[in-house]
């Protein structure tokens, strides 16, 4: 059978000819001749494809050398299905870029991954209008929600109003064919345009299941809209999430569960009909609906504060159940044996009513995975959900999702665009997103859900992509807030970020209930064209949905953070200025932030966006210009490194001194037993280079989690000493350890050095 697969991949891994082949580009040594390179690949599933090289006005190139631009156009066995590739050309002789910036091995390694693993579907075809499937398309009754009895949605606390009408529902016929053709050893499951019996158009469905080897179309011109019944007969009970907690609860409206090379493609729509009435009533219990904001851990019916304390005690998932009106199942499914079994729910499991929404398309402990060239509108909460995925390619996406043009127009938001979660190996390339959320939020659990039962999510590609924002205040690019997992080695490349409501293009956001690590985020190539705030924020202390008492015990930790020829436009939002560190915890810095060869159009300065906080370590400006467009002035930043010379000691009153040395990435555990409980810290800043820093610079200690800085009295060549520092070691979050940081800055040269102390008496 003719396969519908266009994916290339190496014949082997020599470089001499083809270096790389991602996703979207095949990356070529300076001089490769056209036939050797069409001689180095093959498809990845070995079937017949036809490939040629063309140049930008199409022509196609027997022979010669590839140039960059270059396309290679591949035509799958089936002769329908087409891909193009773009040829990059790599000079070795060419001057490199700084490898601190960008580590361009492993993004090569993630994106030759993903195009490898690609899924790929036999030309096996099922059609959800055929005639084997007509018995399964019925009439439904649609009940959904058109207002609230005062007729005001200002009147909160008015009922809503309902309806009710008959529709075509296919939902049946779609997961019957999509069962036929996995059975039969995968294909494509085709929703066609324009043979809906519906008298929109439309094919009604609820929750969709994907199964491996399937690829569910969506031809252009079709739309596929999901019933807005909040009720299991549509959107049966599934292990999923809900903001990084692990939870069984409505399905999602596309869902599939430990699956294999699955696909949604087409040019078609698919539509959540959430709106102001339907779905979203929930997020804030208006209108006689249950509140998810609720924090109450013993309400009962299930919400945050439920949820979170099941995720706090590490209640085990089977017994985290929420379904439409309370009942219990009579299964739910699992995985056992490697395979998804519906198995009845464990002894003595309860459930309760829930209140969260479902995600738009969830993969949940899946691979291969393909998302591409769909339309989504009207998502009840995040839009596109990679649970627990490897090699997963988001690619050509059309997402709107505006929730701020309704009633009360802040707060609606929960409309994340894409949201790879505990995932690896990602690729989201050439989508236009437009929500009220964040664009795309990069997570890997909450809390103890996230530290002890999920991955990191790590090796993430976002590229040549759009992120706008109508009114949200939320950021282009996310990491978190849920992260507690770890999330690492994300590259941010080649992207538009705009819109009038987009807060900025990068936010990373934790705080000390989390715990995790977000390191090596890459962000470069880009343009910002509008901010509310400005380009970057750094946020440690995201405020925490539901607190639990003396759960904040964790080290938030943001690290190795670059940016690199990130651009705004003469337009950009006036005022604003590159980062808002928001909050750092002196204990916990964030460390390692390089930001060079850039240009930023405002009056501000960049100083202004540490003004608060300036609780960073090692932070290195190279070539950055800021231009006021008012005036044309502008300034240029280079940063010169501010330290200490390592020679600071714990005093006691009697002069005793105990060396500190300082934590680092390579030493995070060292603990120095301080002399007494009760000391002075003394050391040197290193003025070689800063000569004048004892004059304009501005020294601080803090100890602990306290906010309120000890002085610190530094001498004209530089030594400094601090008051006087009582250690408490009866303190919630107290182990076996406290935290000295000293924090100094002068303008935008600042650093921050913590030393980690034990009493002498509790010293290990």
């Amino acid at each position: 059978m003719k396969s519908t697969g266009t994916v290339v991949v190496l014949k082997d891994h020599s470089a001499s000819v083809v270096r790389t082949v991602g996703t979207s580009t095949v990356t070529v040594q300076a001089g490769a001749e056209a036939a050797d390179v069409l001689a180095h690949l093959t498809a990845s599933d070995h079937s017949q494809q036809t490939r040629k090289i063309v140049d930008a006005s199409g022509r196609v190139v027997h022979s010669g050398a590839v140039k960059a631009g270059d396309r290679l156009v591949v035509t799958a066995a089936d002769g329908l299905s087409t891909y193009s590739y773009r040829f990059a050309v790599y000079d070795p002789a060419a001057p490199k870029r700084d490898g601190v910036y960008w580590d361009q091995p492993l993004y090569d390694s993630t994106d030759s991954s993903v195009n490898a693993h690609t899924p790929v579907f036999p030309d096996r075809r099922c059609d959800v209008t055929a005639p084997v499937y007509a018995p399964l398309v019925r009439q439904a009754t649609e009940t959904y929600a058109v207002g609230n009895e005062a007729g005001d949605p200002a009147a909160t606390s008015s009922p809503l109003v309902f309806r009710s009408r008959q529709v075509w529902f296919y939902g049946a016929a779609i997961n019957a064919a999509i069962k036929d053709c996995h059975k039969a050893g995968g294909g494509i499951v085709v929703v066609p345009a324009g043979l809906s019996r519906n008298d929109d158009g439309a094919y009604y469905s609820g929750a969709i299941n994907l199964l491996s080897g399937v690829n569910l179309h969506i031809d252009s011109g079709a739309v596929v809209k999901f019933m807005r019944n909040k009720s299991n007969e549509y959107y049966p009970v599934v292990r999923t999430s809900y903001e990084g907690t692990d939870m069984y609860n409505f399905s999602p409206l596309i869902y599939a569960l430990h699956q294999h090379d699955i696909a949604v493609t087409g040019g078609g729509m698919l539509d959540g009909q959430e709106d102001m009435w339907n779905w979203r009533p929930w997020k804030k219990g208006y209108w006689g609906e249950p509140s998810v904001e609720n924090k109450d851990p013993d309400a009962d019916y299930g919400e945050n504060g439920v949820l979170n304390e099941m995720n706090f005690e590490d209640t085990p998932v089977e017994q985290r159940i929420f379904t439409d009106d309370g009942h219990l199942p009579a299964t739910i499914p699992m995985v056992k044996g490697g395979k998804v079994e519906q198995v009845a729910p464990p002894a003595g499991a309860k459930a309760m009513k829930s209140t969260f929404r479902p995600q738009f398309i969830e993969t949940n402990d899946s691979s291969d995975v393909l998302l591409e060239g769909v339309k989504i509108r009207n998502t009840p909460f995040w839009i596109v959900h990679p649970l627990n995925s490897t090699n997963v390619l988001i690619r050509g996406l059309d997402i709107y999702s505006d929730k701020t043009k309704d009633f009360e127009v802040k707060g609606w938001n929960n409309d994340d665009g894409v949201d790879p979660e505990s995932s690896r190996n990602v690729v989201m390339e050439d989508n236009y997103v437009t929500v009220s959320d964040d664009g795309a939020a990069i997570k890997s659990g909450r809390n103890v859900n996230g530290r002890e039962h999920r991955a990191p999510s790590q090796d993430v590609i976002i590229r040549n992509s759009v992120y706008n924002n109508d009114g949200g205040n939320s950021a282009a690019i996310s990491m978190g807030s849920e992260m507690s997992g770890g999330i690492r080695d994300v590259f941010i490349e080649d992207n538009v970020f705009t819109g009038p409501g987009l807060a900025m293009a990068l936010k990373i956001k934790t705080n000390s209930t989390r715990g995790g690590v977000v390191e090596r985020i890459y962000l470069r190539n880009c343009t910002l064209q509008q901010a509310t705030s400005g380009l970057v924020q750094l946020d440690g202390n995201y405020p925490e949905t539901v607190p639990f008492p003396n759960a904040d015990a964790f080290d938030p930790t943001i690290r190795d953070i670059y940016i690199d020829h990130v651009n705004t436009v003469p337009t950009m939002t006036p005022g604003k200025t590159t980062f808002a560190l928001s909050s750092a915890a002196s204990r916990s810095p964030v460390e390692n932030v390089y930001y060079r060869n850039s240009i930023f159009h405002t009056s501000s300065t960049l100083q202004s966006g540490f003004d608060k906080n300036k609780n960073i370590k090692n932070f290195v400006v190279q070539n950055v210009t800021y231009l006021d467009p008012a005036t044309g002035a502008t300034t240029t930043y280079n940063t010169t490194p501010l330290n200490l010379l390592d020679q600071t000691t714990a005093v006691t009153e009697t002069g005793e001194r105990v060396p500190l040395k300082a934590v680092s990435i390579d030493h995070p555990d060292v603990i120095t037993p301080a002399p007494t409980r009760t000391f002075t810290v003394a050391g040197k800043f290193d003025i070689a280079r800063h000569p004048s820093f004892p004059l304009d610079g501005t020294a601080r200690l803090f100890l602990d989690r306290s906010s309120t800085p000890v002085a610190v009295h530094v001498q004209p060549g530089g030594s400094f000493v601090s008051d006087p520092i009582t250690l408490d070691d009866n303190q919630s979050w107290y182990r076996d350890r406290h935290y000295v940081a000293v924090n100094f800055s002068e303008g935008i040269d600042m650093n921050t050095e913590v030393y980690q102390v034990a009493a002498a008496a509790s010293a290990q």
